[in-house]
């Protein structure tokens, strides 16, 4: 085992964790942590872009504190694994089937810990996640935090970005910046004013505190191929059938990242689906305001309650 950094002190994440740098089969270098113990089973936590596994430290104590062990990863790209031209301007795959060779280190990882399995993902992860369920991922119950299963855009933008990337990929221009992401608010961590991530001040100046302290977690904006690579899987995922596992997405009224409306029209395609508008909550359901946060946690209880007494009729 190869010994990773944690730093679990900074991001009020639960003592005991380790991380490890595991290797993909197309040899990136990928650091995943895990939470031992718990007597409920074991979430997989999926975060999304540009996010890290410290980034989910309180999400991580709220989980083990609800009885479950935790695996969380750092996608290629981003986090503390390996990054194109190892800098953390750019974020950038060719193609979305990669991210599915971290699931599988994941997996790995989670071989030791108690089962069932309850995949938690949010916005990009929400869509490697929902790929990893329509492959088999053996979990119980699916919970999604604005899944990125469509891009919020204007409608003109929305139907000429997908083309515009695709021809950019085209001739060679994958690995530059996607045109108009250097400037995204969602992006580049600036004034609490105006930020489509989060209502709760100090949330967002929790987010700002760590990529400050350790720089080497940030990451920039996305690159052609990443945009490309997204618009193709996200369309890819409607023409897809969905697994019987119950799935609950939560998204925020005043989401400006996803697409909400995609949010809902997924839902209504999958077998048993359950769908929770938080009023006046942004992108990051996780890191909202306490109330906010209650109603979402909430509703989760009551969903992984549900679905642990299926599993347990079933045995």
């Amino acid at each position: 085992m190869e010994i990773a950094p944690l730093h679990d002190t900074l991001a009020d994440a639960p003592a005991g964790g380790i991380a490890q740098f595991l290797t993909a089969r197309d040899g990136t270098r990928i650091r995943v942590a895990h939470w031992e113990g718990g007597t409920r089973g074991t979430v997989l936590l999926m975060p999304g872009r540009t996010e890290f596994i410290e980034k989910y430290g309180l999400t991580i104590a709220r989980l083990i504190g609800m009885g479950f062990a935790v695996v969380c990863i750092d996608w290629r790209g981003q986090g503390l694994s390996t990054r194109i031209h190892g800098t953390t301007e750019l974020g950038h795959v060719e193609h979305f089937d990669e991210y599915q060779q971290d699931v599988e280190l994941m997996m790995q990882v989670a071989a030791s810990l108690p089962r069932p399995l309850h995949l938690f993902a949010h916005s990009m992860g929400g869509c490697i996640g929902l790929r990893a369920l329509i492959r088999g991922l053996p979990v119980i119950s699916a919970t999604f935090s604005a899944p990125m299963w469509g891009l919020h855009l204007p409608a003109v933008q929305g139907a000429v970005a997908p083309f515009a990337v695709r021809m950019l990929r085209t001739f060679g221009r994958g690995q530059d910046y996607a045109p108009g992401a250097r400037g995204a608010k969602h992006v580049k961590l600036e004034s609490y004013e105006g930020n489509p991530l989060t209502t709760d001040p100090e949330q967002y100046a929790r987010m700002r505190m760590l990529v400050r302290e350790v720089p080497d977690l940030d990451l920039g904006p996305p690159s052609v191929g990443w945009l490309a690579a997204a618009f193709d899987e996200m369309a890819a995922l409607y023409n897809e059938d969905l697994p019987p596992v119950p799935m609950l997405a939560g998204c925020g009224t005043d989401e400006t990242v996803v697409a909400y409306s995609d949010v809902v029209s997924q839902l209504e395609r999958a077998p048993v689906g359950a769908f929770l508008p938080l009023d006046g909550a942004r992108h990051e359901l996780f890191m909202e305001t306490p109330a906010l946060q209650d109603q979402f946690w909430s509703a989760i209880e009551t969903h992984i309650q549900k679905c642990e007494a299926i599993a347990a009729a079933e045995v």
